[in-house]
C-alpha cells in the first residue's frame, strides 16, 4: 500500500507541470527546458529564437551582445530590430560591421546599456542577473539616475525594483543577481516584462523654496495610463494601465481561463493562434495530499478573505454547486471534519484571485486504470477500465462505492496525447480524469 500511495503522490504532485500547447514552437531539447511557457511565448513572437540544429539550449549563458538584441527585439519588434545598423562604433571593441553593432548602438544611445570603466563593451562576456534586469527596467521606462541604478549600490536598487514589479516571478529558487543569466531565464524575465506596467515621470516630490530659488525634488515613476478610451488596448490586463506588451506586441493576448480541473489559468494567443494554456500558480495558496478539514482551510484563508471572497469548489473539474459537497459555511475554525472528497493521496489545491475576489478549491483524484486490450495501432488508441468512477454519472467524477464494490468506467486515449503504444492488456496505469477524459497518465 505504501508503494501504491507513493506512486499516487508522485502523479498528483506533477500536476503543476502539465500544460497544453498548440501553435507554439517545438525544440529538439524540450525535455531540458524548465521555463516552457516563457520560451514558447518569447520564441513565438521572435524575441529569442532557437539554433539552426533545432535546439534551444536553455542553459547556455546569455552574452551582453545577445541581451542587447533581446531588448531591441522587445522594443522595436524583430523585423525593425534586424534592420538596425551602426554608423560609428559605440565602443572600441564593437566593430561597426559586426552582427550585433546595431543592437548595441541603439541600446547605448538610449541609456539602456553601458560599457565598462575602460570604455569597452566586451560584447561576448556573460551577463549577470543584475545587469539584465537593469536593461529590462530601462526599456520599461525607469530612469537609471533617478532610481539609483548607478553608483556603488546600483545592484541593490535594481534587484528591489525588478523583484517588486514581478520580473523574477516564476523563477525556481531565489533571484541571484550575481549569477550569469542563461537563455531560458532571460526568456522568463522577458515574459514577465511583457506583462509589467510601462512607467513615466511627472510628479515632483520633496520640492522646496529657499529665498527666490526653487529646489526641485525627485521625479517619481508612475504607471503610464491610456490617454483615451479610443486608444486603449487590453490584450494583457483589463485596466487603464499600459503593460509593455500592450504598447509593443498588440497581437499577443493573455486570456483568463480555467483548466479542466476548474483551476484559474490563462491562455496565450499570438496573431489569433493559441500557443498554450497554463495554470495560474502565482495564485496558489497551498496544496495538500492528505485529508483536509474545514479548520485547515479556515486557518489558511482567514476570516477577512472569507468575508470578501466567493468560494468555488471543484472535484475533478465538476463544479460542486451542481452536486454540493461542501461550501463556504464548512470553512470554519471549529470544523475538524474532512471536507469534500479530500483524503490521503488526493491532491487539493487552493487558489486565491484577489482581483476577482474568488477562492477556488480544486480536488483532483488519482485513479487506477487497467488496460482492457493491447494498444490498437489501426485505431491509435488504448482502452482502459478506470476504477472508482461511476459509469452512469458522467458529470461527477469521484470515488464511488456501489453495492459494496468499486465501480469502473471504460475510457480511451490516443498516442497523440500519451505514450501508450507499448500498452498491453492488463497493464496498470494511474490517471487523473476531468471533462470525461483522461488528463494525465503514468505507469503504475
Amino acid at each position: 500500500m505504501k508503494k501504491f500511495l507513493s506512486l499516487v503522490l508522485a502523479l498528483v504532485m506533477t500536476m503543476s507541470l502539465v500544460t497544453v500547447s498548440a501553435g507554439a514552437k517545438e525544440f529538439t531539447d524540450d525535455d531540458a527546458i524548465t521555463y516552457g511557457e516563457a520560451i514558447e511565448v518569447i520564441s513565438t513572437i521572435g524575441v529569442v529564437d532557437g539554433y539552426a540544429d533545432g535546439k534551444f539550449n536553455p542553459t547556455n549563458n546569455l552574452t551582453r551582445q545577445a541581451a542587447a538584441k533581446i531588448i531591441c527585439n522587445l522594443v522595436l519588434g524583430p523585423t525593425t530590430a534586424a534592420s538596425l545598423t551602426a554608423d560609428t562604433a559605440p565602443f572600441p571593441d564593437v566593430p561597426v560591421n559586426g552582427d550585433f553593432a546595431g543592437y548595441i548602438t541603439y541600446c547605448a544611445q538610449r541609456g539602456i546599456i553601458n560599457g565598462y570603466p575602460d570604455g569597452t563593451f566586451k560584447p561576448g562576456n556573460p551577463l549577470t542577473g543584475y545587469a539584465f534586469m537593469k536593461m529590462l527596467l530601462g526599456a520599461l521606462g525607469y530612469n537609471a539616475e533617478i532610481e539609483g541604478y548607478i553608483g556603488d549600490n546600483w545592484s541593490v536598487a535594481v534587484a528591489k525594483q525588478a523583484i517588486g514589479i514581478g520580473l523574477a516571478k516564476g523563477l525556481e529558487g531565489d533571484f541571484n543577481g550575481t549569477k550569469t543569466v542563461n537563455r531560458e531565464e532571460a526568456c522568463l524575465y522577458a515574459l514577465n516584462m511583457l506583462q509589467a506596467d510601462m512607467v513615466e515621470y511627472g510628479t515632483i516630490i520633496n520640492s522646496s523654496v529657499t529665498g527666490n530659488v526653487l529646489n526641485v525634488g525627485t521625479s517619481v515613476a508612475r504607471s503610464r495610463e491610456w490617454r483615451s478610451s479610443a486608444s486603449r488596448v487590453n490584450n494583457i490586463k483589463n485596466d487603464n494601465i499600459i503593460q509593455f506588451a500592450e504598447e509593443y506586441f498588440n497581437k499577443l493576448e493573455k486570456r483568463a481561463t480555467t483548466d479542466d480541473f476548474g483551476r484559474p489559468s490563462h491562455t496565450w494567443v499570438y496573431d489569433k493562434q493559441e500557443l498554450g494554456s497554463y495554470i495560474d500558480y502565482d495564485k496558489l495558496m497551498t496544496e495538500y495530499t492528505k485529508k483536509v478539514t474545514g479548520k485547515d482551510l479556515y486557518d489558511l484563508i482567514g476570516d477577512s478573505r472569507l468575508d470578501e471572497c466567493r468560494v468555488k469548489v471543484y472535484i475533478d473539474g465538476v463544479d460542486t454547486n451542481v452536486a454540493p459537497i461542501f461550501g463556504k459555511d464548512d470553512i470554519k475554525r471549529n470544523n475538524d471534519e474532512k471536507v469534500g472528497k479530500t483524503d490521503k493521496g488526493v491532491l487539493t489545491q487552493v487558489f486565491l484571485d484577489t482581483d476577482a475576489e474568488l477562492i477556488t478549491v480544486a480536488i483532483i483524484n488519482t485513479y487506477l486504470a487497467i488496460a482492457t486490450d493491447n494498444y490498437s495501432e489501426k485505431k491509435d488508441e488504448a482502452k482502459f477500465d478506470v476504477y472508482g468512477i461511476n459509469r452512469t454519472t458522467d458529470r461527477i467524477y469521484y470515488r464511488d462505492i456501489v453495492n459494496g464494490q468499486t465501480d469502473k468506467k471504460d475510457m480511451k486515449v490516443t498516442s497523440e496525447l500519451f505514450d501508450v503504444k507499448n500498452i498491453q492488456k492488463d497493464d496498470a496505469v494511474l490517471v487523473t480524469v476531468a471533462d470525461k477524459e483522461i488528463q494525465t497518465l503514468v505507469p503504475a
